[in-house]
């Protein structure tokens, strides 16, 4: 382009610059390029395509809104470790044994099995109104008077035992008879001197030829174990004394005649009470033995 000059300063007048334009591309997103390619393929538009995506976030978000809501559920309790079993027959045997010593009630019955308190069964238990009171008897004095000696057995080192136990019967015979007399008033009396000789029954006192002393809490438990297993022996042979020598059940009858008179003397006692303790221990024994073969053919692949 020609230059013009300027007639005063004599200089080239420039033409002016022409003005630049500038290109704006805009940017697409990933999103933009999936909903344009869907509308092609669906053959909607860009403003459908918009509605449905926004319903979709909208229906999101009213979800979110109520998991919220909801209370977090409390974290699952992790279960106990199962208890490890005996890994060899010895302690499977030892395991089985332990748990006939403390079945007192059938495998290890303080007078079907070991024979305690048959003087006071046999002769004072003619009938079901006797064995309740003796029952009565064994539960005031049986579970005290193992507690009192051995709480004793502990501030004296475990020395006189024997001592200890006969003086914690007769201390808590004392009030054991009052509360008995208070119960069945002279009734009381039919037991003759066969309530006074508990002081001194092997039932309640036996515990003093243990040389280990057990803690208060162990005489408490064992004491009830002892104390239940002797009131179940004392009320079977009460029971079925007095319907078979009398015919009737706590004096209501029962059946017409007596099926065994004799039941009711104190020979027909020992006669009875034999038989039932020959019929307990085979039924036990006969189940003991079935769980030590158990217990061997479980474990005769391991070791000893």
């Amino acid at each position: 382009m020609p230059n013009t000059q300027n007639p005063r300063n004599g200089k080239a007048k420039k033409a002016p610059a022409e003005h630049s334009q500038t290109v704006i591309i805009p940017q697409i997103s990933p999103e933009m390029l999936a909903r344009a390619r869907r509308a092609a393929e669906e053959g909607r538009s860009r403003q459908e395509i918009e509605a449905m995506e926004q319903e979709a976030a909208e229906t999101a978000a009213r979800q979110a809104a109520e998991q919220a809501k909801q209370p977090e559920p409390a974290p699952a309790q992790p279960k106990p470790a199962p208890k490890p079993g005996p890994r060899t027959r010895r302690e499977a045997e030892a395991e089985l044994f332990q748990t006939i010593h403390d079945d007192h009630l059938w495998l290890n019955n303080p007078v079907m099995v070991r024979g305690l308190g048959l003087a006071p069964i046999v002769v004072a238990a003619m009938d079901c109104d006797n064995a309740v009171m003796l029952c009565v008897a064994a539960i005031l004095m049986l579970t005290a008077t193992r507690m009192l000696a051995v709480a004793v057995c502990h501030l004296t080192a475990n020395r006189f035992r024997p001592v200890i136990y006969c003086y914690a019967a007769a201390i808590i015979y004392v009030p054991a008879y009052i509360l008995l007399y208070t119960l069945f008033g002279s009734t009381l009396s039919v037991l003759g001197i066969y309530l006074p000789l508990l002081v001194v029954e092997p039932a309640i006192i036996k515990r003093m030829e243990s040389p280990e002393l057990e803690t208060v809490g162990e005489a408490f438990h064992r004491g009830i174990n002892n104390t239940v297993g002797l009131c179940i022996a004392i009320m079977l042979v009460g029971i079925l004394r007095e319907f078979l020598g009398a015919g009737t059940f706590f004096g209501n009858p029962v059946v017409k005649s007596a099926w065994l008179p004799l039941a009711s003397q104190p020979a027909g006692g020992f006669i009875l009470v034999g038989v039932l303790c020959a019929v307990w221990t085979a039924i036990g024994g006969a189940y003991v033995h079935y769980k030590r073969e158990e217990v061997r053919h479980l474990y005769a692949d391991r070791k000893r």
